[in-house]
């Protein structure tokens, strides 16, 4: 038994013993339609008896059900909204990500532009002093020229 309070002591302090599981989603907005509708449909069964319910102190059964009925619209609307605010925070996400993918594609592709403007600007070089340019890159040196010995 001490072992139960004493568990029970860490979560009342804030130091659950267990991380908390993702929450479930599913059709929220259908459910929520459903309780709804639900609730509406056993006031107005229940309203014919008014009288019956009146008469034993049981009226509140009527009025729960109308609340329950008014909650559920609130309850629509908000869930309606959750999950529009959820998915325009996905459309976000997705328009940020192939921002950043055409952003990493914008740059592969300037690199390879000035690795090819800088080979072409050499041999632009090579081909209007009529001397090759040496360099551990371009792959060949110098030719000699003999002397005149």
């Amino acid at each position: 038994m001490a072992a139960f309070f004493s568990g029970l002591s860490d979560v009342v302090k804030g130091n659950p013993q267990h991380e908390a599981p993702e929450p479930l989603e599913g059709p929220v907005v259908a459910t929520i339609v459903g309780g709804t509708i639900l609730w509406f449909a056993l006031f107005l069964v229940q309203l014919p008896f008014y009288g019956w319910f009146d008469d034993r102190g049981h009226t509140w059964w009527l009025w729960t059900c109308l609340a329950g009925g008014g909650l559920g619209f609130i309850g629509i609307w908000y869930v309606r909204r959750r999950d529009a605010a959820i998915t325009r925070e996905q459309a976000e996400r997705a328009a940020q990500a192939a921002q950043a993918a055409r952003t990493v594609e914008t740059a592969e592709t300037a690199e390879t532009a000035e690795t090819v403007t800088a080979a072409e600007t050499v041999d632009t070089v090579e081909a209007a002093s009529g001397t090759p340019e040496t360099g551990p890159l371009r792959g060949h040196s110098p030719a000699s020229t003999p002397s005149a010995d």
